[in-house]
């Protein structure tokens, strides 16, 4: 043990909100910091060049910025546990446009490391939002944690790059498949071992929560709808067969979805449905 964490902070387009969680996260880590890597993946606006001017401007030399040239936040946390990864105790991933609370990280360094090595992941806990109460309640009783700010420890790493597992590129609900390979320790049985998970209830991560009277936070709702809609319609077909014989992307799987998407859709309400196919004629496309 090196009694060390790392920062892992996925960027895409995030011009908007990278300068305050780079800030946030300045003031919350301690010296048992070892590297801050923002992966800036696909971006296209001044993400980088912002995140590199905070980073002159605090002085933060833990700071490290790589450039992904593909936006795929699968591929983004592929290559950090597969190429990046370095020996540290736990790992702590973030998302670019939230802040933490006080010393956040600290603290769930030390209370994940005291945990037995069942435990290999804590949640940070919801501290905001318009449903704080049952984003909680998924932590507290059902052993979820999201991509907004979660540690995992240095050994369960290890398991992740002995047993090759990698999240398809163009996977679109990750929270879910992630907290899945935790619970399960990457076997994706249909119930959840015990104490894999922990938390601290006042600890963890906040955000502004979206306007209905802002043009771009709404176009980001409906992109939000859209990948969690999708996100379950792919988890149905990743469900239907085991976890060595899933695809390195989510072409092929988007391709059938498409193909029948009526009845992939019956219990959805038309907006959401439209939403999903507009999603999917762009995957499609791309693909």
């Amino acid at each position: 043990m090196n009694n060390k964490y790392n920062i892992i902070m996925f960027a895409y387009n995030e011009q908007s909100n990278i300068e305050a969680s780079i800030t946030s996260v300045y003031h919350n880590v301690d010296s048992r910091l070892h590297t801050f890597y923002i992966l800036a993946n696909g971006c296209s606006d001044a993400t980088i060049p912002i995140a590199e001017k905070t980073k002159k401007n605090l002085q933060f030399d833990n700071l490290s910025i790589i450039e992904i040239e593909e936006g795929d936040k699968c591929n983004a946390w592929n290559m950090y546990m597969h190429n990046i990864e370095n020996e540290t105790d736990a790992h702590f991933f973030v998302d670019a446009d939230v802040n933490f609370t006080s010393n956040s990280f600290p603290l769930m360094f030390d209370h994940l490391m005291a945990k037995d090595e069942q435990t290999v992941v804590i949640a940070g806990m919801p501290q905001s939002g318009r449903n704080l109460q049952f984003y909680r309640s998924l932590v507290k009783e059902r052993a979820c944690f999201f991509g907004n700010l979660y540690g995992m420890k240095g050994s369960f790493i290890n398991r992740i790059k002995e047993d090759n597992f990698y999240l398809p590129k163009g996977l679109n609900w990750i929270d879910s498949f992630l907290t899945k390979a935790v619970n399960t320790d990457l076997q994706f049985f249909n119930y959840n071992l015990p104490n894999r998970t922990t938390y601290i209830d006042d600890v963890g991560y906040y955000f502004e929560s979206l306007s209905p009277f802002r043009q771009s936070d709404i176009k980001l709702y409906f992109n939000r709808i859209a990948r969690y809609e999708l996100g379950k319609l792919q988890e149905t077909y990743l469900d239907a067969v085991s976890v060595n014989e899933w695809p390195s992307d989510m072409g092929e799987i988007n391709q059938k979805i498409a193909e029948n998407i009526k009845f992939h859709t019956v219990n959805l309400s038309w907006f959401k449905t439209l939403l999903v196919k507009k999603r999917l004629n762009k995957l499609v496309k791309r693909a």
